[in-house]
């Protein structure tokens, strides 16, 4: 049997023994929390550098957003110019090109009519000078009278009472 001096010291070696391993645990689980701990803070620091490098990153490229997008609209603003000197000058070439073309055919008509025989007396009245004044009916006895239609006529009274002349411009 066992005396009750034993059994205390029993009891006691018991309880020292259960406290050693529970402080042991205690330590165990100490390590394990600061080494989350240490693995959070880690992780943090990471997450604030990553964020640091993003603002830094943005207001670095934001100047140079900004000079891409004043850039990309004076490219359009020049296109516009662009696009519009070439339509305008198409256009402009177009018309200038249709009215070349009527003042040759003009031009043509004019010179077939001046190899006439009317043209070629309308030649000869203007270089001795007369042709202006027919035209004008500025010649002495001749006055300019208006018929009924509404035209112009350059005429002259004879002795008999007859008029005569011709139309004018």
């Amino acid at each position: 049997m066992t005396t009750g001096a034993e059994r205390g010291q029993q009891l006691f070696a018991d309880l020292l023994e259960t406290m050693q391993r529970t402080t042991a645990t205690m330590e165990r689980l100490d390590a394990e929390q600061k080494n989350q701990c240490r693995t959070i803070e880690q992780a943090a620091e990471k997450a604030s550098k990553t964020a640091e490098d993003a603002a830094e990153s943005f207001a670095v490229s934001k100047p140079r957003l900004m000079i891409w997008t004043a850039l990309c609209a004076a490219m359009l603003v020049c296109a516009g110019w662009l696009i519009g000197y070439w339509v305008g000058h198409r256009d402009g070439w177009a018309s200038g090109d249709a009215s070349g073309y009527r003042q040759a055919i003009t031009a043509n008509a004019d010179a077939s009519w001046a190899n006439t025989t009317s043209g070629k007396l309308g030649k000869r009245l203007d270089e001795i000078g007369n042709l202006q004044a027919l035209a004008t009916c500025n010649i002495p006895g001749f006055s300019i009278q208006n018929s009924e239609s509404g035209s112009r006529w350059c005429v002259v009274v004879s002795k008999d009472g007859q008029s005569r002349g011709w139309a004018i411009p």
